[in-house]
């Protein structure tokens, strides 16, 4: 399989300047490996992160909580946004509330697909304009199902990157088997919302 990553180098290049944060995850780059002895919970700290009807029924059986403990509310109900994922998770001192004293998730294993998919996310890029877009969900399925098997994508293509803050990016090259694994999921987990899977607050 022959990856065509000069093709990826060259959209991300006319990209680069709006994600000034990310970085190009190609095949061969270092793969991730979570190192909480040298993490800040950097991204528990400024993102801000959405989550669908789904996941908010997930954490709310994980936690045992009403939604109204967790989810960004007004009035003591959850604000529902106009979106396919309407919810906000909620923050306390400037952090997500699922934070624990130790810089731990304290629903690790009920936590919302964008944290799942951190520190990677999937941007489609439109060769002709240089701009990045936001396919339909069949487009974009099959242009990454496309650019993971080594071929071009018809329309947007996908680029899969990184967020630079974090200290994980220490394993061993990544596989193009392994790459083209994590460019789908990362993208299956975001499927519905708005392409960027997290957002940073003002």
């Amino acid at each position: 399989m022959a990856f065509r990553t000069a093709e990826m180098e060259a959209l991300w290049a006319r990209i680069r300047e709006r994600y000034g944060s990310y970085l190009l995850v190609l095949p061969g780059d270092p793969s991730f490996i979570c190192q909480p002895h040298e993490c800040d919970a950097y991204c528990c700290r400024a993102f801000n992160v959405s989550l669908d009807g789904g996941e908010a029924e997930r954490l709310r059986e994980s936690s045992g909580l009403p939604a109204s403990r967790f989810l960004e509310c007004e009035d003591g109900e959850p604000i529902a946004l106009p979106l396919a994922k309407p919810f906000v998770l909620g923050r306390s001192d400037g952090h997500c509330v699922f934070l624990g004293a130790e810089l731990t998730c304290d629903q690790y294993e009920a936590r919302p697909d964008p944290c799942r998919s951190y520190p990677h996310q999937v941007v489609f890029v439109d060769a002709a304009s240089g701009r990045a877009v936001q396919p339909s969900a069949e487009a974009a399925r099959r242009a990454v199902e496309a650019v993971a098997a080594g071929r071009e994508a018809e329309g947007p293509a996908p680029l899969l990157l990184r967020h630079d803050q974090c200290p994980g990016f220490t394993g061993p090259p990544s596989t193009e088997g392994a790459w083209a694994d994590l460019l789908r999921e990362t993208y299956a987990r975001s499927v519905g919302g708005a392409g960027e899977v997290v957002s940073s607050p003002p």
